[in-house]
């Protein structure tokens, strides 16, 4: 049986088609205006070219069959989820591959909001003298969402 915990799910909404749609609709949070309901918890919604898909219940705290969809698409998007006791909280960005750059697909593990890097990692690369090579592939530079709403016009 499956945990249920908080999910956030971000990506281009002029990025939407016919199976996004469909994958969003099994999802069974409804698109309302948070502005209307009072709050953004267990809906979808536009918000500066953003579709925002919040879910208080979701599944393991992903969206497993839209995230895979999205990838399938080549759709940047970002993903956001709470925990639980042993369950940490998750941050995870897609950028796909351009120009024949490959793609940026990270999952990272939050502690209050930040991406949770091992010590004795850390510590193994300073002595090889890799940290800074190590720190660039861990935390590579990535687009902002909003770059794409400005590709898509």
């Amino acid at each position: 049986m499956a945990d249920f915990y908080w999910a956030k799910l971000e990506f281009p909404a002029g990025m939407i088609d016919a199976d996004i749609e469909a994958a969003i609709k099994l999802e069974g949070v409804p698109f309302e205006d948070p502005k209307a309901i009072g709050h953004a918890d267990d809906c979808g919604y536009i918000a500066d070219g953003i579709f925002i898909l919040e879910d208080s219940r979701a599944r393991w705290g992903q969206f497993e069959d839209l995230e895979k969809c999205l990838v399938e698409k080549g759709i940047p998007f970002d993903r956001e989820s709470s925990g639980f006791y042993e369950i940490f909280p998750e941050r995870r960005i897609f950028r796909p591959g351009t120009n024949g750059e490959r793609s940026l697909d990270k999952t990272y593990l939050l502690v209050d909001g930040d991406p949770v890097v091992s010590v004795a990692s850390i510590k193994d690369h300073w002595t090889q003298g890799t940290l800074a090579a190590f720190l660039a592939d861990e935390f590579p530079e990535y687009r902002e969402l909003s770059d794409y709403i400005e590709e898509e016009k």
